[in-house]
C-alpha cells in the first residue's frame, strides 16, 4: 500500500518525520518496503486486512497508536433529489449469487474538467494519473476509503439501465486499455441494452466512459463475490487497483459511505444536481457482535493492559462497546474489519496499538520442550549435506505448474493465482531440467542439480481425502555437454552409489526410486527406512574430486613449487588432488616475487581448514594471499 505523506496528513495531524512514521507503521504490521520520491511510504501489506487497502484505514490505526484523533473525510449529508421515472436508471441483478449490493446515484448537469491541483497531486503521488475531475474523484475515493467506484456517461447509454448478468459464452468486450477479452459464464458483466460495458469488479470499457462532453452520469459502487473477481482477474491477467480491492472481503456498508464521499466532491468540483437511485441490497449484513475478556488479553500477553487503556483503544479503532462487565466487554466489530473472526483478533488489535514492545519478557522457568522435529526432516537435511559434498547444487522450484488434461494423477486448483500455475506438480524433474538450461546459458558445461520437496498425486475417484497423496521426493538431474549419454549414465550411477554408501543403505536405487540415464528420483521416506546412519563424509571413497577451491599466493621468486605442492597435498586427508593453474611475475607484486594460483580438489568442508593451511604457508614459505 502506497501512502503519500501529504495525503496521510489530511486525516491525522502528526509532526513526526517520515522515517519515524514508517517505524510506527512497522510496529502496527505494515512493514516499510521503501520511501519513494515526494515522501511516499511504500508499505508491505501481509495481513488479511481489506481496510489497509485504503489510506483512511492505515491512518486510523496510526492515529490510535499515536493517541491522535482521526479526521474522517467529509461526506455529503443532504439526501439526493427524488427522481421521476424518466430520470431514474433502472437496475436489474440477474446473478444475485455474485452481487451482495449494488448502490447507485445519478448526477445531472455536471461540468467535466481538469482536476484541482490538490486532487491530481495526491493521485499522482500514489501512482494514478490524473484524467478529469469526475474520473479522478472515483479513483481518489477508492484509494481513500478502499471501495472501487465506477461512473458511466448517461448520454452514451442506449437504454437507461444497468443489468448485471453472467457473461455469455464467447461474448467479447474491449477494455479501456484496448485489450479484447473473450468472456465465459464464470464472469459477470454490467450491461445496457444487451451490450456489456463493464467486466464486473475488474475493468470498464470505452463505451460509456466519462469525458469532457459528459454532463449526466450514473455512479455505482458494488459489493461482489471476491472469488469470482479473483478467478476472472487471473484468467485475463488483469491486476489493477480495482481488482486489488474487489478480490478482498469488503463489507457492503462501504458502498454507501463511498458514494456519499464521492457526492460531496462531485458537487464541489463539478457542480450539477444529485439524485437518489436504486440501492440493490437484498440481504443486509448485521453488525458482528463478540466478547472480549480481560483474562484472555493477560493469558496471551502476560500482562495487565488496563481497563481504561483497552477501552480507549477499542474506541479509537471504532469498536462499539455495548456492555461492560468485570471481565470484559461486549462489542460490535466495525463494518470495515472483515478480518475479525475470533476473540484473539481483537486481542491482537489491543496489543498492536498498545505496542508489542510493551509486552514483558522473562526467562522461562521450566525446561525447554522436548525435541519434536520429525525424523524425516533431520534425515533430509543430512541428505542435503551429502548431495552438496558430491558437488551438486540445490534448487527450490515452484510446486505449482500448468495443468495437463492428460495427466489423471494431477490435482487441479479451483482458485489459482495464475492461469499457467493452476495445478500441483506430480514430479520434480521437469522444473530441474529448466534450471539446467539456465546453467547452459552461462556457458557451464557440467552441472548437477537436485531438489528435495513434495509432489502431489490424486488416485481413485477423488471423492475421499485418502485419494490425495503428498509424497516426499529427492530428484537429481545431471548434465555434461562433453560426455555421451552413456558416459552421463555412468556418472549418474556413481552418484547413486555414493548416496547409498553415505546413508549406509543395503538396498539398490531401484528399491527406493527410479534411475534414468540423466536423473535419479528417490522416495526419501523409503530411503530413510533403509538407512542406518547418514554420514556426508562417506562420499569420499565413492565420488572423489567433486569440489574445488582456489588459493592465489605471492611467493619469493626463488621458492620451489614442489615444496608448496607437497605441503598442501599432505595438509588434510580430504584434499585428494592439487593443480598449479598459473605462475607469473608482475611489476605490481615486485621483481623479487612471483604469483601462483593453486586449485585444490577436495571433499568435505574445505573452509574448515583453509585458514590454517594459509597460515602454515605464510609462516613456512613467506607466502601471502593475493587479493
Amino acid at each position: 500500500m502506497k501512502i503519500p505523506l501529504v495525503w496521510l496528513k489530511d486525516y491525522i495531524k502528526i509532526n513526526k518525520s517520515i522515517k519515524e512514521i514508517a517505524e510506527s507503521f512497522t510496529a502496527l504490521g505494515l512493514m516499510l518496503d521503501k520511501i519513494t520520491q515526494n515522501d511516499v511510504l511504500d508499505l508491505e501489506h501481509r495481513m488479511d486486512r481489506s481496510d489497509w487497502l485504503s489510506i483512511i484505514g492505515c491512518a486510523r490505526d496510526l492515529a490510535a497508536m499515536e493517541g491522535q484523533k482521526l479526521i474522517f473525510p467529509e461526506l455529503n449529508t443532504k439526501p439526493g433529489k427524488q427522481p421521476t421515472k424518466e430520470q431514474m436508471v433502472e437496475i436489474k441483478v440477474e446473478c444475485p449469487e455474485l452481487v451482495s449490493r449494488f448502490n447507485t446515484r445519478v448526477f445531472r448537469g455536471i461540468k467535466v474538467k481538469k482536476s484541482p491541483e490538490w486532487l491530481s497531486q495526491r493521485l499522482e503521488a500514489y501512482g494514478i494519473p490524473s484524467i478529469n475531475n469526475v474520473v479522478d474523484i472515483t479513483n481518489f475515493v477508492m484509494v481513500e476509503l478502499g471501495q472501487p467506484l465506477h461512473a458511466q456517461d448517461l448520454a452514451k447509454m442506449e437504454k437507461k439501465e444497468i443489468v448485471i448478468r453472467r457473461a455469455h459464452k464467447d461474448e467479447e468486450i474491449t477494455t479501456l486499455l484496448g485489450q479484447t477479452l473473450k468472456l465465459n459464464p464464470n464472469n459477470f458483466v454490467l450491461t445496457q441494452n444487451g451490450r456489456a460495458t463493464v467486466l464486473g469488479g475488474i475493468v470498464g470499457t470505452p463505451l460509456t466512459a466519462v469525458d469532457e462532453t459528459t454532463t449526466d452520469i450514473v455512479l455505482d459502487a458494488g459489493n461482489y463475490d471476491q472469488v469470482c473477481i479473483r478467478k476472472g482477474s487471473r484468467e485475463y491477467k488483469i491486476q489493477n487497483e480495482t481488482v486489488l480491492r474487489c478480490d478482498k472481503f469488503l463489507h457492503p456498508k462501504i458502498t454507501e459511505i463511498a458514494l456519499e464521499r464521492a457526492a460531496k466532491l462531485i458537487l464541489e468540483l463539478a457542480g450539477g444536481e444529485y439524485y437518489q437511485n436504486t440501492d440493490y441490497y437484498p440481504k443486509p449484513v448485521p453488525p458482528k457482535k463478540m466478547t472480549l475478556r480481560f483474562s484472555r488479553i493477560k493469558q496471551l500477553s502476560g500482562m495487565d493492559v488496563g481497563v481504561t487503556t483497552v477501552e480507549m483503544i477499542l474506541i479509537a479503532l471504532e469498536y462499539v462497546i455495548t456492555n461492560k462487565s468485570s471481565d470484559g466487554f461486549e462489542v460490535e466489530v466495525p463494518y470495515f474489519r472483515t478480518d475479525v473472526e475470533v476473540e484473539d483478533d481483537i486481542v491482537s488489535d489491543i496489543l498492536r496499538i498498545n505496542n508489542y514492545k510493551n509486552i514483558p519478557t522473562e526467562n522461562i522457568s521450566q525446561a525447554p520442550p522436548a525435541e519434536i522435529t520429525p525424523q524425516i526432516y533431520k534425515f533430509e537435511n543430512k541428505l542435503r549435506d551429502i548431495l552438496v559434498n558430491l558437488g551438486l547444487n540445490e534448487h527450490l522450484t515452484n510446486p505449482l505448474t500448468n495443468s495437463d488434461p492428460n495427466n489423471t494423477e494431477q490435482i487441479k486448483l479451483e482458485n489459482s493465482f495464475a492461469s499457467d500455475k493452476n495445478a500441483l506438480r506430480t514430479e520434480l524433474k521437469t522444473a530441474l531440467e529448466d534450471k539446467i538450461g539456465m546453467y547452459k546459458k552461462h556457458k557451464i558445461s557440467e552441472v548437477g542439480v537436485f531438489e528435495i520437496g513434495r509432489i502431489f498425486q490424486k488416485t481413485g475417484s477423488s471423492a475421499n481425502y485418502s485419494d490425495y497423496k503428498e509424497l516426499r521426493n529427492l530428484t537429481i538431474v545431471y548434465a555434461n555437454e562433453d560426455l555421451t549419454p552413456l558416459e552421463i549414465s555412468r556418472e549418474v550411477k556413481r552418484i547413486s552409489s555414493a548416496i547409498l554408501v553415505a546413508v549406509e543403505s543395503p538396498c539398490s536405487i531401484e528399491e527406493v526410486g527410479i534411475i534414468e540415464y540423466n536423473s535419479i528420483t528417490i522416495d526419501t521416506e523409503k530411503l530413510m527406512k533403509t538407512s542406518k546412519s547418514p554420514n556426508s563424509s562417506r562420499v569420499v571413497s565413492a565420488i572423489p574430486n567433486y569440489r574445488t577451491g582456489d588459493i592465489s599466493l605471492i611467493l619469493p621468486i626463488k621458492q620451489k613449487l614442489g615444496e608448496i605442492f607437497n605441503t598442501v597435498q599432505s595438509f588434510n586427508t580430504d584434499i585428494t588432488k592439487i593443480e598449479v593453474l598459473e605462475e607469473f611475475t608482475d611489476d605490481k607484486i615486485g621483481k623479487d616475487n612471483k604469483s601462483i594460483l593453486i586449485r585444490v580438489y577436495y571433499v568435505g568442508d574445505f573452509s574448515a581448514y583453509k585458514d590454517n593451511l594459509i597460515k602454515l604457508l605464510e609462516a613456512k614459505y613467506q607466502a601471502r594471499v593475493r587479493v
